[in-house]
């Protein structure tokens, strides 16, 4: 079974990747399907001095629930199964960081990020994953 991580953040780029990985699941061996959301941590003192840790985890619980819905989607209409992941920190080292932990065979990637995520799928963070992991990543424009 071939592990694939799929980073989402919302965006037309990560739901191409995700429609590519529905694809390859047609075409050949299980996939273990992996999407992971990663937001930048939360670190400003204004927004840290309003909200409590617990309202910020709410706060991005709810994102990630907004901006996994379309990908979740496309892949319940599929039927294929995949596990949803929730991350904070500094978005290619974490996706990184994910790949190796979980074990993942490879990660594909959207070409086009957005919102407060921009450029989460988009050049440097793309550049950064390619240099930081040992693994294949497929860019889907």
């Amino acid at each position: 079974m071939q592990k694939v991580l799929i980073p989402i953040d919302g965006s037309p780029g990560s739901e191409r990747a995700v429609r590519h990985v529905v694809a390859l699941g047609c075409l050949s061996c299980p996939l273990d399907v992996h999407l992971l959301h990663v937001q930048p941590p939360v670190s400003g003192w204004e927004v840290k001095h309003f909200l409590r840790d617990t309202e910020i985890e709410s706060m991005q619980a709810a994102l990630a629930e907004e901006a996994t819905q379309a990908a979740r989607t496309i892949l319940d209409e599929a039927k294929l199964t995949y596990t949803l992941h929730h991350e904070v920190g500094e978005v290619a080292e974490t996706i990184a960081a994910f790949s190796e932990k979980c074990g993942c065979d490879q990660i594909v990637m959207g070409t086009r990020g957005m919102g407060s995520l921009e450029g989460l799928l988009l050049g440097s963070i793309s550049t950064k994953v390619l240099h930081l992991v040992k693994v294949p990543v497929t860019l889907v424009k």
